[in-house]
Order: structure tokens, then sequence, then C-alpha cells
């Protein structure tokens, strides 16, 4: 008994924990409070600051984030007037402040025509524009953006690029809390989009996801923050960006994300 009591125990233990990486192609991770640099702080000054060595200071210039994926595709800025700050308020503290003035670029991940992917973000909005604030794009053609706080708007490349809302009547992204949002499209010729969005203190919302939202075509991202840089950048606060491309995320996939998220 002894024997067997002790091999359930070690079962047990070898049983690994939900991460967005036990989900299959994971392309990109920028993950809260983890791999980020600051080469200058809020003056401008020239600092060696990490979320690694632990001294981070309020308006640190964030020149990068350290993709948490295995695939080396970490996000940069060199510009000093388009960087992200680093934020020490209680509730922001781990995350980038985004200032309509900041942007982050990458690697383009290029998703196929007909693919699965899946865009996750987890952001608090400061604001919102008359034009838009892109959460992630490549182009004009190809961007992912907040255009109200009950409108979201993807576009995606083709030779007639299709602009297409989820527009919620019913609800509101809230400025005062975080939340999880997850873009999906399904493989396929249909190209069926769904949008799915998580407030800390709430349950998911389907967000107007309707036969209407679907575009199998190709599609590219390579900057956080805005479709080209200084065009539509965005006014909120990031701690998480995911990008999955080959995979859709179910129910039970998104529902282990957000308590990932929320929990970190």
């Amino acid at each position: 008994m002894l024997g067997l009591g002790n091999s359930i125990i070690s079962g047990a233990a070898l049983e690994q924990a939900f991460t967005p990486s036990s989900i299959a192609n994971l392309a990109i991770w920028y993950k809260f409070n983890t791999g980020i640099t600051a080469d200058a702080d809020a003056s401008g000054s020239a600092v060696s600051h990490s979320t690694d060595a632990g001294n981070m200071a309020d308006g640190d210039q964030i020149a990068r984030w350290n993709d948490q994926s295995g695939n080396g595709n970490h996000a940069v800025q060199a510009t000093a007037g388009d960087k992200p700050h680093w934020e020490t308020d209680a509730a922001d503290l781990g995350g980038l402040k985004f200032d309509n003035t900041a942007d982050m670029t990458f690697t383009a991940v290029n998703v196929n025509a007909e693919a699965a992917f899946t865009l996750v973000f987890r952001i608090k909005p400061i604001g919102f524009q008359s034009g838009g604030d892109v959460l992630i794009g490549d182009q004009s053609n190809d961007f992912f953006r907040m255009s109200s706080s009950a409108n979201f708007r993807i576009k995606m490349a083709a030779s007639t690029p299709n602009n297409n809302n989820f527009n919620d009547a019913s609800n509101t992204l809230s400025t005062s809390v975080y939340s999880t949002i997850i873009l999906t499209r399904a493989a396929g010729a249909t190209g069926a989009r769904k949008l799915y969005v998580k407030p800390s203190n709430a349950s998911e919302i389907d967000w107007a996801s309707t036969a209407g939202n679907e575009d199998a075509d190709e599609t590219s991202f390579s900057i956080i923050g805005s479709s080209t840089s200084g065009n539509n950048e965005l006014n909120a606060f990031v701690k998480d960006v995911l990008i999955y491309n080959g995979t859709a995320l179910d129910s039970g996939q998104r529902s282990n994300m957000y308590t990932y998220l929320e929990n970190q």
C-alpha cells in the first residue's frame, strides 16, 4: 500500500500546471512583468533597468520586451519618443503604458490563408480615440483595433481588404479594470472569427461574434500599439500579448488562459 501511495503522489507531482505554452502553436508571448528592459528613465537619461534585475522605476522608457514563447521574437523600440513607459501604480505594476505615442515592433508573424490563429491581450484602456486604438497591426491593411468602448474592428490584407466590426450594444470595455481580449479564427475557407472579452471582475462575454465576421485571407502582425508606426496608436496599459499561429483557442483553453493571466 505504501508503494502504491507513493506512486499516486509521484504521479500527481509530475502533472504540469497550465501555462500558455501548454497550447500548440504559440508564436509570441510577451508576458506580464517578465523580460522587460528600459534603457532610459522618465527624463531620458540612460539607465540599465530590467524586471529581471528588479530595478525598474516609474516612467522608465521601455526598449525591449522579451518573447517567452521560446521563438526569440522580442518586441523592441529604439526611438525615445515612441517607447512605452513603466508604471509603478499598484494596479498597473508589471505592465507597459502605451499613451497614444508608443509602439513596439517584432519580426512579422505571417498567418496563411485559411489557417487558424488566436490573438490574446490583457489590457486596461486609458481612453478611446475617434480614429481607433490599434492593439496590433502590420500595415494599414492589417490591424486589430478598438474603435470605441463597445466596438472592435479587424482588417486583413487582400486584393480588397475587408473591415469587420464587432459592435456590442449591450457591453462596454471598462477603463477601471483589466480585461482579457481573445480573437480567434477557425481554420478553413470560411474564416469564421470570434471575439471574447473577459473583464477581471466578470464572466466571459461573446462580443457580437456573428456570421458576418468572416475572412479567410492571409494576414500578418508585426507591431504592438499601432497599424503602422505613429498611426492610431494605443492608449492603454498592456500586461500580456500572445499570438497562436495555427490554433483557434476553444472554450476550455480560453478558460485556462483567463485563470492563468488573472493569477500571475
